[in-house]
């Protein structure tokens, strides 16, 4: 694939999108800007298909992250434009993503790499999808839904859990919270440490709201065991029709857990929204399985709208 395909991809990407009621919608500035980047290196991770008319009907597109060493990560996306599936197009293209995939990490990795694992996210309706995945080779491994409640009712009922309390953040615990951020995701799967420079960010940036985030604290010493950081996407709220409160990052540390620390978290913030005059509340779930991990976010009353599917292959020996 070459730059000049990309405006036929876009219009490949859009039909996908409609015949499908995909949640997420790509743009054709993201395109280009993913395609400029110095790593795209396109006639070795980009493959299209074209019809004996050359019109664009199928691609497949892999995105290495060069900076990941151990697993070495290939990300691939593709499709095939609706009229033409059916036809053996997804498998191939799949097919050659892997093997492309192996050259890569053949050719780039040095000593002290880890293995090679090629990753592709999915829609959980899209069986058909899934299916060719599992055929060659790739498994499901984590759940990202977003779900959403609406104030159509009582509030969940706040309590703080016995041994804490849930006080508003301020500016004075943006360090301790992220260290107790990096405890509660070091055994995350694809979790990496937060920087001091990069929690400032994420906290001060216009979207965020420190004034509706939430701080769990040991009683006796003050400790920072929990905590949830909130958000105002504005942008969204026309296209979804209401307005909502969005939850970051909502964290416990691994020996705090068990204990309703995080469901307090999550009523204080439920509150802030509320008195704030929203509609409602969202947030993103990342989970190794859809059932345990979605029962407090459903019991409080969200409800998921939009869940993709994280599948991966990782190769031990990526020469085979």
């Amino acid at each position: 694939m070459c730059r000049a395909d990309l405006d036929a991809l876009d219009s490949l990407l859009s039909a996908i999108e409609d015949s499908d009621d995909l949640g997420d919608r790509h743009s054709l500035t993201d395109l280009y800007s993913t395609f400029d980047k110095p790593e795209t290196e396109a006639g070795e991770h980009c493959l299209v298909g074209l019809t004996p008319a050359g019109l664009l009907v199928a691609y497949g597109w892999n995105h290495p992250f060069p900076s990941d060493t151990d697993p070495r990560r290939v990300h691939v996306s593709g499709g095939v434009h609706p009229d033409h599936r059916g036809q053996g197009a997804g498998h191939h293209l799949l097919g050659w993503q892997l093997d492309a995939a192996r050259r890569w990490h053949r050719h780039t990795r040095t000593p002290g790499n880890g293995p090679l694992q090629v990753i592709g996210y999915v829609e959980e309706g899209r069986s058909d999808q899934r299916a060719l995945y599992e055929d060659l080779g790739l498994r499901a491994l984590r759940w990202y839904a977003d779900m959403t409640l609406r104030f159509d009712g009582p509030l969940p009922e706040h309590q703080d859990p016995p041994g804490v309390r849930i006080v508003p953040l301020n500016r004075k615990r943006f360090e301790a919270v992220r260290h107790a951020h990096n405890a509660a995701f070091a055994d995350h799967w694809g979790s990496r440490p937060v920087d001091p420079a990069g929690w400032e960010e994420q906290l001060v940036r216009p979207e965020s709201r420190v004034s509706w985030s939430w701080v769990a604290l040991e009683a006796e010493t003050s400790e920072v065991v929990g905590y949830a950081t909130n958000a105002a996407y504005r942008d969204d709220w026309a296209e979804q029709g209401f307005s909502e409160g969005w939850t970051d990052r909502l964290g416990v540390r691994p020996g705090w857990r068990g204990r309703g620390v995080a469901r307090a978290l999550l009523t204080a913030s439920l509150r802030s929204f509320a008195e704030a005059g929203l509609d409602g509340a969202g947030l993103g779930v990342d989970a190794d399985e859809q059932g345990r991990a979605f029962e407090l976010y459903e019991e409080l009353g969200y409800r998921s709208t939009h869940t993709v599917v994280l599948y991966a292959r990782t190769e031990e020996d990526a020469d085979g």
